[in-house]
């Protein structure tokens, strides 16, 4: 009866699994694969820190060097590990991370205690072939006393006891094997380009989930005595480690899909063909599954699948020899690329996401409630004044201008600035004129307004644009001029979300800020934007307009021709989510910026764009300046292609008046903006977020320097 009903629910949620994946590309599907483990491992890579070491002792065994130690994670203490190494002038060597079996005691595995099993020292024999070896003991027997476990096995009583968390007991191992990773690469014996993971059994579960979470390059992975599908495994045969899977992975994948979610690591698996907690059929079509995935991934990639005649068991020559030709001097190791961006939410941003959701759909609310009342009231202090959440920046510009009251007068904006800055102008009814900028703060060039001012005088607002986060000390001028002819200032401040100037934040220099939440931009809700207003009857028109003009919420009362701007509770409980982890974010954008200030000077012809002084930028963009007859598609596509290295987008590389809309509309030509077109025609932005990593940076600046010397 259990067995049947097991059945019908794993039947259940394969079929809801493959439903959704068949339609998915195998890149995006490995990508989700990841993301679901990630969550319900609740891991969350980027923040993993490596162990720290308490103690530290030293010893011998014949023909290794042997170091003990005792580490420590954030969870716990007295974490026990041995290093391995050959004896010899230390050196930097490739490095295995080894995970054993359960039943497995850290003495045998790393040689120290005579192995119970021929095959049990894989860590010892990994080490005698060359390789720098970290063991690390799991700590699942000895914490609880028998008299309370009563004869059960310790870690089933600790997967019970982890259940009621939020963190499954295979995390919490994954979590520490990616400390213990980290610590392995700042160990000045290992080498940190080369290093693998080994595992057996339900070391195989915790080495395979490391894999798959583990930020930078892919690992190569020999993982043994560990195949088949998740419903035979624990379904049927109910020979599975309850530790080894993670509650709900069935919903995104089985075992087989997490294996190939490695692609394009190397990867080594071993199966005994009379391994008695396996069923053979099932693990040949599990090893064909995966066969398949990784064919459609490139027949490149280097992946041994081997049946061999063994029980629940390792062969060590096998690994050996894996681990030997994967971190091999020569070997092809596949680069993980650069994206331009990589918009990252960590395992506890997305449990908040979705807690939220969760609340707005038990509630019935979906726009305009509670989430979105928490976030206006949470970005105030970012933004200086009372926040009104808009449906996007291109909203809270519009808003702003019919507020002002522009339709049939004429609205100045930078020429150097997207679409939308001059669209929603248009958009309310105005005719835009444009003025140049100004190339010290990326600003509007104060003497090209005052002759635009002279050419217009039915100027109903100006708007000013912050481009790449850096609010321009001409600002002030600007603002004077403003002032004195009794023409509102509208800040696009689409870029500059935590921006400052001698301390200021972007949205209070002019009458109304508005402020962009869409993906790309350092604070995101999805979609979404923020306007500031300059007063209380302002800010109240806000509210009307962004409602259809209603006079109140509920009511059924509307004076004023408004529109949908409404934010809904789904994109406030993503923005809000943002808005609690900003802070730390913004500091790592500034953190990485002054990373590649401080090795820029190295590339050849490349000249980096300096803030002002008073500016403090959230680093929303990286600019820097190509040397005359360097041509930027040119350089981009070889990064690209040569190096998997992208870079950001332009912020701009087209002028608005040569754009097709405006040049229709008789704008004048480029060369009345002389400043704007070499700034659009000079400047890139390089690869800039929070998750990009030194490596990362370092790849990108040797790209460049690579490039740049051929092409200048």
């Amino acid at each position: 009866m259990q067995s049947s009903r097991l059945r019908r629910r794993f039947a259940d949620e394969t079929a809801l699994r493959h439903t959704s994946s068949e339609r998915t590309d195998p890149a995006g599907q490995n990508r989700r694969i990841r993301s679901a483990v990630a969550r319900l491992a609740h891991v969350d890579p980027g923040s993993v820190t490596p162990l720290e070491t308490m103690r530290r002792t030293t010893g011998e065994l014949p023909g290794l060097r042997v170091e003990r130690y005792e580490l420590r994670s954030p969870a716990r203490d007295g974490i026990r590990a041995v290093l391995l190494a050959p004896s010899g002038p230390p050196r930097p060597r490739p490095a295995v991370l080894v995970s054993p079996g359960r039943r497995a005691v850290l003495e045998q595995v790393t040689g120290l205690k005579p192995p119970d099993h021929p095959d049990r020292n894989i860590a010892e024999r990994l080490a005698r072939a060359g390789l720098l070896t970290l063991t690390v003991d799991y700590g699942l027997d000895g914490g609880l006393p028998a008299a309370l476990l009563s004869g059960r096995d310790e870690a089933a009583v600790l997967t019970q006891a982890f259940s009621l968390g939020s963190q499954p007991l295979l995390g919490a191992l994954v979590e520490d094997a990616l400390g213990a990773l980290g610590w392995l690469r700042g160990h000045p014996d290992a080498d940190p380009e080369r290093i693998g993971l080994f595992g057996h059994s339900l070391g195989a579960a915790v080495a395979l989930h490391t894999a798959l979470l583990q930020d930078g390059e892919p690992l190569p992975l020999c993982a043994a005595s560990h195949l088949g599908s998740y419903p035979l495994l624990h379904g049927e045969l109910l020979s599975g480690n309850p530790v080894a899977m993670l509650p709900g992975i069935l919903r995104h994948a089985d075992l087989p899909d997490l294996y190939a979610a490695l692609c394009p690591a190397p990867l080594q698996v071993q199966y005994g063909t009379i391994d008695p907690t396996l069923s053979r059929q099932d693990t040949e079509s599990a090893a064909e599954q995966l066969r398949k995935a990784y064919a459609l991934g490139s027949a490149q990639h280097r992946l041994e699948i081997l049946g061999l005649p063994m029980g629940h068991a390792t062969d060590p020559e096998r690994a050996t020899a894996f681990f030997l030709d994967a971190l091999g001097k020569n070997a092809v190791r596949p680069a993980v690329p650069v994206p331009a961006l990589r918009l990252r939410f960590d395992v506890a941003a997305r449990r908040e996401v979705t807690d939220r959701v969760d609340e707005a759909l038990a509630s019935g609310t979906l726009t305009l409630g509670p989430q979105v009342a928490e976030f206006e009231a949470r970005a105030e202090p970012w933004v200086g004044r009372e926040a009104v959440a808009v449906s996007s920046g291109s909203a809270a510009l519009e808003i702003a201008f019919r507020t002002i009251g522009v339709a049939g007068r004429t609205v100045l904006v930078p020429v150097n600035t997207f679409f939308a800055t001059a669209a929603a102008a248009v958009r309310a009814g105005a005719v835009v004129d444009f003025v140049d900028m100004e190339l010290d703060g990326l600003g509007l060039d104060p003497a090209s307004l005052e002759q635009a001012l002279e050419r217009h005088p039915d100027v109903a607002a100006v708007a000013v644009v912050h481009i790449g986060g850096v609010i321009s000390p001409a600002i002030h001028q600007v603002t004077e001029t403003c002032r004195a002819r009794g023409i509102p200032l509208v800040e696009d401040a689409a870029h500059a979300f935590g921006s400052r100037l001698d301390g200021a934040p972007a949205g209070t220099f002019g009458s109304y800020g508005a402020f962009s939440l869409y993906p790309t931009k350092v604070l995101t809700s999805a979609e979404g934007g923020i306007l500031t207003t300059p007063g209380p009857a302002e800010l109240d028109t806000v509210r009307r307009l962004r409602d259809h003009g209603k006079v109140a919420y509920e009511a059924g009362l509307h004076d004023c021709p408004g529109s949908n701007w409404r934010m809904s509770e789904v994109h406030a409980a993503i923005g809000l989510a943002q808005l609690e982890r900003f802070d730390a974010a913004t500091r790592a954008r500034q953190a990485l910026a002054a990373r590649y200030d401080e090795h820029l000077s190295g590339v050849p012809g490349l000249r980096r764009y300096d803030v002002p002084a008073g500016v403090t930028a959230n680093g929303y963009k990286y600019l820097a300046y190509l040397p005359d007859g360097v041509d930027r598609a040119t350089l981009k596509a070889r990064l690209r292609t040569r190096h998997g290295v992208a870079l950001a987008g332009e912020v701009y590389d087209t002028l608005l008046c040569e754009q097709p809309y405006f040049t229709a509309q008789g704008a004048p030509p480029a060369r009345d903006f002389p400043q704007a077109r070499w700034f659009a025609a000079h400047h890139i932005c390089l690869p800039l977020y929070p998750s990009i990593t030194p490596a990362q940076q370092q790849r990108t600046l040797a790209a460049l320097r690579t490039e740049l010397a051929n092409l200048c």
